[in-house]
């Protein structure tokens, strides 16, 4: 999709995560505030939507404005990283959630972060989500 002057061409990525959408006991703190940031990011993208923004200006505009701003709330899966690895050894993390990291370590199922942030990239440059939504590496 091309840029113009009047209208340059502006995509906000919140880094989000599957704690954002989904309860995980022990990690309440985490899930709060990736779950307020993807909220944070929703309310951006709908003050930014066209049919908002018709509100405001002609129906000209509205044209132009059009997919210009889009947000979009990328969870990257569960990613080979030095939280990942600070999880599989926290004491206070939930027993279940603790193995389920470790043993993800052990059998080479994270994503590695070059993986992720190609298909970023893919999403992206296809530019088919709605802005504000929850997009997840898995669900792609």
């Amino acid at each position: 999709e091309a840029s113009t002057a009047k209208n340059p061409l502006v995509r906000i990525v919140n880094m989000s995560s599957l704690c954002a959408v989904e309860p995980f006991p022990t990690m309440s703190i985490y899930c709060a505030g990736k779950s307020g940031r993807d909220m944070f990011h929703s309310v951006l993208a709908k003050e930014h939507s066209p049919n908002l923004m018709q509100n405001d200006k002609g129906a000209d505009d509205k044209e132009e404005q059009k997919q210009t701003f889009k947000v979009l709330n990328y969870a990257p899966g569960l990613c080979d990283t030095q939280m990942t690895d600070d999880l599989a050894g926290c004491a206070v993390l939930d027993e279940g959630l603790r193995k389920y990291f470790s043993t993800s370590k052990e059998e080479k199922k994270l994503v590695r972060p070059e993986e992720t942030a190609k298909k970023l990239v893919q999403i992206l440059g296809l530019d088919d989500y709605e802005s504000g939504s929850h997009v997840d590496y898995y669900d792609v």
